[in-house]
């Protein structure tokens, strides 16, 4: 009985420890905390085309060896309520790798990419969010994105290099993120939204930056996101069947 009741406590004190080694949140102040800004680029401008570049500082990044199976975003919490949405951008590109760049991108894309760079997702994205959570944020970490193979961390600044390629619909949700001097992210971008393009070899850089979830573990069969990501199929399908259609 005493070894039953011991096995009971150590795993119960050990929950919280498995739990956060599943996932890490960058910048990790920001993990509880609702961001002090908010970002449109480059999953939510509602027309696509923008390229994106994302640094984390690995002073704030767990120590690596280690795996990352998918990455999460959250809706801005701050403001107006954001709305649930379910949508799809056509074709995207996400590659995460390593750079040299601390918080303050070069205004080249080509020069923020490091000696390890891989494609970890490429083609149509579903983007969904039920926005729960408590009222004036931080929102939960739903916006899921599983790559198609896990990316091998093993140390140094990470590189998020997103590539979304034009099209004439979608959703349009905020972001949270965050903009502080001497924080751990920075971002580089073209896109659209301010009269770039995804095409564009130069951008704008600042120290803002998405507040993004990193998946250790695989996706969980039934998930949130494999759900979210049936409703963003369903409600385009709905959108797509001719009048007269039957329902």
């Amino acid at each position: 009985m005493k070894v039953r009741i011991a096995v009971v406590l150590i795993s119960l004190l050990l929950a919280p420890l498995a739990h956060a080694l599943d996932a890490f949140v960058l910048p990790s102040a920001s993990e509880a905390v609702e961001g002090d800004s908010n970002n449109a680029i480059p999953f939510s401008i509602g027309g696509g085309n923008a390229r994106y570049q994302q640094v984390y500082l690995d002073d704030d990044i767990p120590p690596g060896p280690f795996p990352i199976y998918g990455i999460a975003f959250r809706p801005n919490g701050a403001g107006p309520a954001q709305p649930s949405f379910a949508y799809e951008i056509p074709d995207v590109d996400i590659f995460l790798g390593t750079t040299a760049q601390g918080e303050n991108l070069a205004t080249e894309f080509a020069l923020n990419i490091g000696a390890v760079y891989t494609l970890m997702a490429s083609g149509p994205l579903p983007l969904a969010s039920a926005a729960s959570g408590p009222g004036g944020g931080p929102l939960d970490f739903d916006i899921e994105i599983w790559f198609d193979q896990p990316f091998a961390y093993t140390g140094g600044n990470l590189l998020l290099d997103v590539f979304v390629q034009p099209y004439t619909s979608g959703g349009s949700p905020i972001f949270d993120a965050v903009n502080l001097d001497a924080d751990p992210v920075g971002r580089m971008y073209s896109a659209g939204l301010t009269g770039g393009s995804v095409d564009a070899t130069t951008g704008a850089a600042d120290t803002q930056g998405l507040v993004t979830k990193f998946m250790r573990v695989p996706e969980p069969a039934g998930s949130a996101a494999a759900a979210l990501a049936a409703l963003a199929a369903l409600m385009r399908a709905r959108r797509q069947r001719p009048r007269g259609a039957a329902r």
